[in-house]
């Protein structure tokens, strides 16, 4: 008994036949394949995720809030609203001192805040704020690129001891000394003076060099001052007017002795739990994003600057026998840093060494010269 059907047995037409039932099968399992895809989540690309980002500033903040404000926007676009992002601004998910933990325990998605803040989690990312170390602009941009070496080594620390990835870093300028009634050029007059500062790791560059430092909150500084609680702060040229310094103090030692990056930083497990593409959307967007905040700081700083003139306040600057005093008093923490943070810091200096040795970056901008040996 032949062991195929009779349509078969009877040729071409049976087969024709036995074709066209097969087809018509076929598209029947395709239909109802579709039908029950309709009712299936197709993953995390197809579900809309939401992540909460906690800022200490308004969201309208021409240099901290602008970057996430931006980052919502285009992040919501580009991904059809499979990422949604809802701003908690002003302090209402997490001050600046509490985002570290606020963004390292999950109770914050994301969160911006100053390097400075997260050197308590990931001790290496203190080498942003050794002095002098990163002093002119050139130097400060190829730190922060994303490709850089520097910048990577920072990442990774972010990551491994952290529990937080960076996606952007935001500057703001440099940090200078406010004060009233004297300037700080000669490193003397810092001597018992009670100095405002934005995170620990500036404490002990205030303490070296004869200052007592008080660590706060940035939005506490203009109550601090005005209450005599401190008589000084650290701060960069556009905390000045959002902050209200020119109303407390009326002089800027231009010291430049590190720059401010603001770093807007995800939750390593969140950003894991997103999937592929919403993280290549993510970065891409971080990426433009970064590349406007860098292009506009030059000329915030520029407005800031005359901002300060205007409204009375006189800025001083270094000269190269000043920041050698500088130098000097602060020495010691260059040692002391890579003996805390070991093979993480001496991988750091190794890169930072190898900058200085390009073209960027091997020569300091300007023409003024010591006059004291």
């Amino acid at each position: 008994m032949s062991r195929f059907p009779a349509s078969i047995e009877r040729g071409y037409g049976g087969e024709i036949a036995l074709g066209r039932h097969r087809a018509g099968a076929m598209q029947g399992r395709f239909l109802c394949v579709f039908l029950i895809s309709l009712f299936i989540p197709q993953g995390a690309d197809a579900q809309q995720v939401k992540l909460k980002a906690a800022l200490h500033y308004s969201i309208n903040h021409p240099l901290i809030g602008a970057p996430l404000a931006r980052l919502k926007e285009e992040v919501e676009r580009r991904s059809d609203n499979s990422i949604s992002i809802e701003v908690f601004d002003n302090g209402r998910l997490a001050t600046d001192l509490e985002m570290a933990d606020a963004v390292s325990s999950g109770k914050a998605d994301m969160g911006i805040t100053a390097s400075q803040i997260f050197v308590g989690k990931a001790p290496a990312l203190a080498i942003l704020d050794l002095p002098f170390l990163f002093n002119f602009k050139a130097l400060v941009e190829a730190t922060a690129k994303p490709e850089g070496e520097i910048r990577k080594l920072i990442d990774e620390a972010l990551v491994a001891e952290a529990g937080m990835r960076s996606l952007l870093w935001q500057p703001l300028g440099d940090t200078h000394f406010y004060s009233k009634g004297r300037d700080v050029a000669d490193v003397a007059q810092l001597r018992g003076q009670r100095v405002a500062v934005p995170g620990k790791a500036l404490e002990e560059f205030v303490e070296r060099c004869g200052g007592r430092p008080t660590t706060l909150a940035t939005n506490d500084f203009h109550d601090a001052i005005s209450d005599r609680k401190v008589d000084m702060a650290l701060m960069t040229l556009g905390g000045n007017e959002v902050l209200r310094l020119w109303k407390v103090q009326d002089t800027i030692t231009l010291t430049a002795h590190a720059p401010v990056e603001f770093l807007l930083v995800v939750n390593e497990k969140r950003w894991q739990s997103l999937s592929q593409e919403q993280r290549i959307i993510m970065t891409r967007v971080a990426r433009i994003v970064e590349r406007e905040g860098r292009a506009r700081v030059a000329s915030i700083d520029k407005a800031a600057e005359r901002f300060a003139i205007e409204n009375g306040m006189k800025l001083v600057s270094l000269t190269p026998d000043q920041v050698a005093e500088w130098r000097a008093c602060s020495a010691g923490m260059l040692a002391d840093y890579m003996d805390r943070n070991g093979e993480r810091a001496r991988k750091l200096m190794a890169a930072y060494g190898r900058l200085r040795m390009d073209g960027c970056c091997s020569t300091m901008p300007g023409e003024a010269r010591f006059t004291r040996r």
